[in-house]
């Protein structure tokens, strides 16, 4: 890819893939948002292919079973195991929905009438982020999504509480799915768990339970800066907000 048709916008490259063209996002997606949903893409793609298709169940299950503590019996596991494969069919459903719509308004009758013999087998990060951009528009929190994308926070919430079998997420379990997801460790993984609960629990003075998890989901997909408490779903994210007081932008008028 020329030079010309390099990504168009000036963000972090820590997670996102720049010899993408995301210029046609940017009224749609901020540019952390793009940031925290390339992560999100490429958590899903346990082979690395650059492809999300039913190849990368397998693997994924299989190290979401890890960080859990689960047996291979474990009927929460066997759940999780059936979520993400409707998660999987929904997704390529989703994808091929939107594929099918695309230029409609310049088709003929005959074209947009015809039966669809379009087959989608695997999801690209180009599509998984236009989907994305797509479905948060307009969404005011995660009941506003498809009923297969509310799957996600149920999943991540019960991961993240299975090592210590309670009902609500603890500073230890959230610290060991930092460590065993995203790879933090030492004194950084030490800062990003005291300052990620902190601030999911409102400085400790309300549990961490799936409804205030589902909250902290819904900012991570619609948040637009580093200053939304959504970005500590993964914590591996732009923290210098842990160390920063926080910039007012002033904008002329």
């Amino acid at each position: 890819m020329s030079a010309s048709l390099g990504p168009k916008l000036n963000f972090s490259t820590r997670h996102t893939d720049q010899t993408l063209d995301y210029s046609d996002l940017s009224s749609l997606l901020s540019t952390f948002q793009i940031e925290k949903l390339s992560y999100f893409f490429k958590f899903f793609d346990s082979n690395g292919d650059g492809h999300l298709d039913k190849e990368d169940l397998a693997a994924l299950n299989e190290r979401l079973r890890g960080i859990a503590g689960w047996s291979n019996d474990d009927p929460q596991y066997l759940s999780l195991v059936d979520n993400n494969r409707v998660f999987m069919e929904c997704l390529l459903d989703q994808v091929k929905a939107e594929k099918d719509t695309d230029g409609l308004e310049y088709r003929s009758w005959k074209e947009a009438l015809a039966p669809s013999k379009m087959s989608v087998s695997c999801v690209g990060l180009s599509s998984w982020l236009h989907m994305w951009a797509r479905l948060c528009t307009g969404s005011a929190g995660i009941d506003s999504f498809p009923i297969w994308v509310q799957l996600l926070p149920t999943a991540l919430f019960n991961i993240i509480v299975a090592k210590e079998g309670g009902s609500v997420i603890t500073k230890s379990a959230l610290s060991n799915f930092y460590e065993k997801s995203t790879g933090l460790s030492g004194d950084q993984l030490s800062k990003v768990t005291e300052e990620g609960y902190r601030t999911a629990s409102a400085n400790g003075d309300y549990d961490l339970d799936f409804d205030s998890y589902k909250l902290l989901f819904s900012n991570f997909l619609l948040g637009k800066t580093i200053y939304g408490p959504g970005k500590y779903i993964f914590g591996c994210f732009d923290n210098r907000d842990m160390e920063e007081t926080y910039k007012v932008i002033y904008e002329n008028v």
